[in-house]
Protein backbone atom coordinates (compact mmCIF):
# COMPACT_ATOMS: atom_id res chain seq x y z
CA UNK A 1 0.00 0.00 0.00
CA UNK A 2 1.36 3.51 -1.03
CA UNK A 3 1.77 5.64 1.67
CA UNK A 4 -0.27 9.06 1.78
CA UNK A 5 1.58 12.33 1.97
CA UNK A 6 0.79 14.25 5.12
CA UNK A 7 -1.37 17.29 4.65
CA UNK A 8 -0.57 18.93 7.66
CA UNK A 9 2.66 19.57 10.09
CA UNK A 10 2.57 17.22 13.35
CA UNK A 11 1.78 20.47 15.12
CA UNK A 12 -1.38 21.03 13.15
CA UNK A 13 -2.38 17.12 13.71
CA UNK A 14 -2.07 17.43 17.68
CA UNK A 15 -3.98 20.55 17.14
CA UNK A 16 -6.57 18.71 15.44
CA UNK A 17 -6.22 15.85 17.85
CA UNK A 18 -6.81 18.03 20.73
CA UNK A 19 -9.88 19.97 19.08
CA UNK A 20 -12.06 16.93 18.02
CA UNK A 21 -11.42 14.46 20.63
CA UNK A 22 -13.51 15.85 23.67
CA UNK A 23 -16.31 16.43 21.17
CA UNK A 24 -16.23 13.40 20.16
CA UNK A 25 -16.65 11.88 23.42
CA UNK A 26 -18.94 14.87 24.20
CA UNK A 27 -21.08 13.43 20.96
CA UNK A 28 -20.41 9.86 22.43
CA UNK A 29 -21.64 10.67 25.93
CA UNK A 30 -24.87 12.43 24.42
CA UNK A 31 -25.85 9.85 22.29
CA UNK A 32 -25.83 7.46 25.28
CA UNK A 33 -27.88 9.71 27.25
CA UNK A 34 -30.60 9.82 24.75
CA UNK A 35 -30.71 6.35 24.43
CA UNK A 36 -29.80 6.85 20.26
CA UNK A 37 -26.99 5.02 18.55
CA UNK A 38 -23.80 4.92 20.68
CA UNK A 39 -21.15 2.67 18.78
CA UNK A 40 -19.42 -0.22 20.09
CA UNK A 41 -16.10 -0.13 20.28
CA UNK A 42 -13.40 -3.09 21.32
CA UNK A 43 -11.68 -1.75 24.41
CA UNK A 44 -13.94 0.41 25.64
CA UNK A 45 -12.39 4.18 26.07
CA UNK A 46 -9.28 2.96 24.06
CA UNK A 47 -11.23 1.82 21.02
CA UNK A 48 -12.73 5.33 20.71
CA UNK A 49 -10.18 7.02 20.75
CA UNK A 50 -8.56 4.82 18.65
CA UNK A 51 -11.51 5.35 15.77
CA UNK A 52 -11.19 9.31 16.39
CA UNK A 53 -7.80 9.60 15.55
CA UNK A 54 -8.24 7.34 12.50
CA UNK A 55 -10.45 10.21 11.46
CA UNK A 56 -7.97 12.52 12.62
CA UNK A 57 -5.63 10.30 10.02
CA UNK A 58 -8.03 10.33 7.44
CA UNK A 59 -8.11 14.17 7.33
CA UNK A 60 -4.08 15.13 7.76
CA UNK A 61 -3.52 12.08 5.13
CA UNK A 62 -1.93 9.90 7.71
CA UNK A 63 -2.68 6.77 9.96
CA UNK A 64 -4.30 6.71 13.23
CA UNK A 65 -1.07 5.11 14.36
CA UNK A 66 0.99 7.91 13.38
CA UNK A 67 -1.73 10.83 15.05
CA UNK A 68 -1.47 8.63 18.15
CA UNK A 69 2.44 9.00 18.22
CA UNK A 70 2.59 12.28 18.06
CA UNK A 71 0.22 13.09 20.70
CA UNK A 72 2.27 10.93 23.16
CA UNK A 73 5.58 12.76 22.28
CA UNK A 74 3.42 15.74 22.83
CA UNK A 75 2.62 14.33 26.09
CA UNK A 76 5.95 13.75 27.26
CA UNK A 77 7.10 16.80 26.31
CA UNK A 78 4.44 18.64 28.54
CA UNK A 79 5.26 16.19 31.23
CA UNK A 80 9.04 17.08 31.17
CA UNK A 81 9.54 19.81 28.89
CA UNK A 82 13.44 20.05 29.49
CA UNK A 83 14.13 16.65 28.25
CA UNK A 84 11.58 15.84 25.42
CA UNK A 85 10.80 19.67 24.80
CA UNK A 86 13.22 19.20 21.86
CA UNK A 87 11.91 15.99 20.32
CA UNK A 88 8.57 17.91 19.17
CA UNK A 89 10.91 20.94 18.58
CA UNK A 90 13.12 18.58 16.08
CA UNK A 91 9.18 16.20 15.00
CA UNK A 92 8.00 19.99 13.60
CA UNK A 93 10.79 20.59 11.94
CA UNK A 94 11.61 17.68 10.08
CA UNK A 95 8.26 15.95 9.67
CA UNK A 96 9.58 12.63 10.89
CA UNK A 97 7.83 11.65 13.00
CA UNK A 98 8.76 7.34 13.97
CA UNK A 99 11.97 8.65 14.72
CA UNK A 100 11.01 11.36 17.38
CA UNK A 101 8.51 8.87 18.61
CA UNK A 102 11.30 5.61 18.80
CA UNK A 103 13.55 8.01 20.77
CA UNK A 104 10.85 9.04 23.89
CA UNK A 105 10.16 5.57 24.11
CA UNK A 106 13.91 4.52 24.22
CA UNK A 107 14.28 7.60 26.68
CA UNK A 108 11.21 6.30 28.59
CA UNK A 109 12.90 2.41 28.71
CA UNK A 110 16.05 4.12 29.66
CA UNK A 111 14.37 5.34 33.01
CA UNK A 112 12.50 2.32 33.50
CA UNK A 113 15.50 0.09 33.84
CA UNK A 114 17.73 2.72 35.89
CA UNK A 115 15.18 1.42 38.52
CA UNK A 116 15.48 -2.06 38.12
CA UNK A 117 17.80 -4.38 40.10
CA UNK A 118 18.41 -7.90 39.90
CA UNK A 119 16.37 -11.01 41.95
CA UNK A 120 18.32 -13.26 44.47
CA UNK A 121 18.04 -17.10 43.46
CA UNK A 122 20.02 -19.59 41.17
CA UNK A 123 18.09 -21.40 38.08
CA UNK A 124 18.75 -24.53 36.64
CA UNK A 125 18.07 -22.67 33.38
CA UNK A 126 18.70 -19.31 31.86
CA UNK A 127 17.16 -17.57 29.08
CA UNK A 128 18.42 -13.94 27.69
CA UNK A 129 17.54 -12.15 25.27
CA UNK A 130 19.80 -9.28 24.82
CA UNK A 131 18.83 -5.86 23.78
CA UNK A 132 21.59 -5.44 21.68
CA UNK A 133 22.99 -2.16 20.19
CA UNK A 134 23.78 -1.80 16.75
CA UNK A 135 25.20 1.37 16.47
CA UNK A 136 25.74 0.95 12.83
CA UNK A 137 21.55 1.86 12.18
CA UNK A 138 20.03 5.27 11.78
CA UNK A 139 17.89 6.65 14.31
CA UNK A 140 14.93 5.63 12.74
CA UNK A 141 15.65 1.80 12.72
CA UNK A 142 17.27 1.89 16.43
CA UNK A 143 14.74 -0.18 18.72
CA UNK A 144 11.50 1.66 21.16
CA UNK A 145 13.52 0.24 24.20
CA UNK A 146 16.81 0.49 26.30
CA UNK A 147 19.95 -1.15 24.09
CA UNK A 148 23.26 -2.06 25.90
CA UNK A 149 26.86 -2.50 24.66
CA UNK A 150 28.39 -5.36 24.43
CA UNK A 151 31.02 -4.41 28.02
CA UNK A 152 27.61 -3.97 30.06
CA UNK A 153 26.07 -7.37 28.79
CA UNK A 154 29.30 -8.99 29.68
CA UNK A 155 28.74 -7.31 33.43
CA UNK A 156 25.61 -8.81 34.02
CA UNK A 157 25.67 -10.69 37.04
CA UNK A 158 24.83 -14.41 35.29
CA UNK A 159 27.03 -16.20 37.68
CA UNK A 160 24.81 -14.91 40.67
CA UNK A 161 22.08 -17.01 38.84
CA UNK A 162 23.65 -20.12 37.88
CA UNK A 163 23.74 -23.68 39.16
CA UNK A 164 26.87 -25.83 39.05
CA UNK A 165 24.86 -27.36 36.51
CA UNK A 166 22.40 -25.71 34.51
CA UNK A 167 21.05 -24.66 30.36
CA UNK A 168 21.76 -20.90 28.96
CA UNK A 169 19.89 -19.74 25.71
CA UNK A 170 20.58 -16.71 24.34
CA UNK A 171 19.02 -14.95 21.66
CA UNK A 172 20.64 -13.27 18.53
CA UNK A 173 19.96 -12.16 15.15
CA UNK A 174 22.98 -13.27 12.54
CA UNK A 175 24.98 -9.75 12.92
CA UNK A 176 25.15 -10.47 16.75
CA UNK A 177 25.75 -14.19 16.33
CA UNK A 178 29.09 -14.83 17.00
CA UNK A 179 29.27 -11.70 19.75
CA UNK A 180 26.28 -14.42 21.56
CA UNK A 181 28.55 -17.36 21.45
CA UNK A 182 31.35 -15.33 23.18
CA UNK A 183 28.74 -14.11 25.94
CA UNK A 184 28.00 -17.47 26.74
CA UNK A 185 31.38 -18.61 27.56
CA UNK A 186 32.15 -15.04 29.37
CA UNK A 187 28.83 -16.08 31.48
CA UNK A 188 30.44 -19.40 31.92
CA UNK A 189 28.76 -21.99 30.11
CA UNK A 190 30.04 -24.31 27.66
CA UNK A 191 28.57 -23.22 23.98
CA UNK A 192 27.08 -26.16 22.24
CA UNK A 193 24.96 -25.37 19.27
CA UNK A 194 22.55 -22.99 17.41
CA UNK A 195 18.90 -23.00 17.75
CA UNK A 196 16.97 -21.44 14.83
CA UNK A 197 13.79 -19.60 15.33
CA UNK A 198 11.93 -19.53 11.80
CA UNK A 199 9.25 -16.46 10.83
CA UNK A 200 6.74 -16.47 9.03
CA UNK A 201 8.18 -13.57 6.45
CA UNK A 202 11.34 -12.72 5.20
CA UNK A 203 12.46 -9.17 6.60
CA UNK A 204 15.07 -6.94 5.09
CA UNK A 205 18.67 -7.79 5.34
CA UNK A 206 22.48 -6.17 5.00
CA UNK A 207 23.26 -8.61 2.31
CA UNK A 208 20.82 -11.56 2.38
CA UNK A 209 16.84 -11.35 2.93
CA UNK A 210 16.52 -13.10 6.33
CA UNK A 211 13.83 -15.16 7.50
CA UNK A 212 15.56 -16.73 10.37
CA UNK A 213 17.04 -15.99 13.84
CA UNK A 214 19.36 -17.72 16.12
CA UNK A 215 19.32 -19.14 19.82
CA UNK A 216 22.81 -19.87 21.26
CA UNK A 217 22.49 -23.11 23.76
CA UNK A 218 25.39 -23.00 26.13
CA UNK A 219 25.51 -25.90 28.89
CA UNK A 220 27.49 -25.75 32.69
CA UNK A 221 28.85 -28.98 34.64
CA UNK A 222 28.24 -31.03 31.77
CA UNK A 223 24.35 -30.98 31.92
CA UNK A 224 22.16 -33.03 29.21
CA UNK A 225 19.33 -32.20 27.75
CA UNK A 226 15.92 -34.07 29.13
CA UNK A 227 14.52 -35.35 26.09
CA UNK A 228 16.86 -36.58 22.35
CA UNK A 229 14.47 -36.57 20.04
CA UNK A 230 13.90 -32.66 19.82
CA UNK A 231 15.00 -30.21 17.00
CA UNK A 232 17.36 -27.41 16.90
CA UNK A 233 14.64 -24.64 15.06
CA UNK A 234 11.53 -24.00 16.36
CA UNK A 235 9.24 -21.75 14.05
CA UNK A 236 7.10 -18.87 15.54
CA UNK A 237 5.35 -15.36 14.46
CA UNK A 238 7.03 -12.15 15.31
CA UNK A 239 5.59 -9.84 18.35
CA UNK A 240 5.97 -6.50 19.60
CA UNK A 241 9.52 -5.41 20.52
CA UNK A 242 11.38 -8.17 20.14
CA UNK A 243 8.95 -10.48 22.18
CA UNK A 244 9.61 -14.31 21.50
CA UNK A 245 6.67 -17.15 20.65
CA UNK A 246 5.66 -19.51 22.72
CA UNK A 247 7.28 -21.94 20.89
CA UNK A 248 10.64 -21.42 22.24
CA UNK A 249 9.72 -21.25 25.68
CA UNK A 250 7.60 -25.03 25.08
CA UNK A 251 11.24 -26.30 23.02
CA UNK A 252 13.13 -24.40 26.79
CA UNK A 253 10.13 -26.62 28.89
CA UNK A 254 11.06 -29.63 26.84
CA UNK A 255 14.80 -29.30 26.75
CA UNK A 256 15.71 -28.32 30.12
CA UNK A 257 15.42 -28.50 33.57
CA UNK A 258 13.25 -25.79 36.43
CA UNK A 259 13.60 -23.68 37.88
CA UNK A 260 13.77 -20.98 34.96
CA UNK A 261 15.11 -17.26 34.81
CA UNK A 262 14.70 -14.78 32.08
CA UNK A 263 16.61 -11.80 31.62
CA UNK A 264 15.20 -9.04 29.63
CA UNK A 265 11.91 -10.54 29.73
CA UNK A 266 9.39 -9.11 27.45
CA UNK A 267 6.21 -10.82 28.74
CA UNK A 268 5.65 -12.05 32.04
CA UNK A 269 5.28 -16.04 32.34
CA UNK A 270 4.32 -18.14 35.89
CA UNK A 271 6.98 -20.29 35.22
CA UNK A 272 10.01 -18.17 33.96
CA UNK A 273 11.42 -15.74 36.94
CA UNK A 274 11.64 -12.11 35.37
CA UNK A 275 15.78 -11.66 36.38
CA UNK A 276 15.12 -8.06 37.02
CA UNK A 277 12.43 -6.24 39.31
CA UNK A 278 11.73 -2.80 40.22
CA UNK A 279 13.31 -1.47 43.39
CA UNK A 280 12.34 0.35 45.72
CA UNK A 281 12.68 4.02 45.42
CA UNK A 282 14.53 4.31 48.29
CA UNK A 283 16.88 1.96 46.81
CA UNK A 284 16.73 3.50 43.10
CA UNK A 285 17.91 6.74 44.72
CA UNK A 286 21.71 5.27 46.22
Amino acid sequence: MPTRAARFTPAEIEQLRRAMEPQERANAAERARAGGFAEKFPGGDAGKTGRTRDRIGELCGVSGVTVSKIAAVYAAAEAEPNRYGPLVEGMNRTGKIDGAYRKMKRWQDEDRVLHLRPVEGRFRTLAFDPPWNDESVSEAQRPPYATMSVDALRAVPVEAWSLDEGHIYIHAPGPFLAIAIELCAAWGYEFKTVIGWKKPHFSMGRYFRTIEEFVVFGVRGGLMVRRQDLPNHFAGPVGEHSEKPEAFYDLVRAASFPPYGEGFQRQARPDFTNLYVEAPLAMAAE
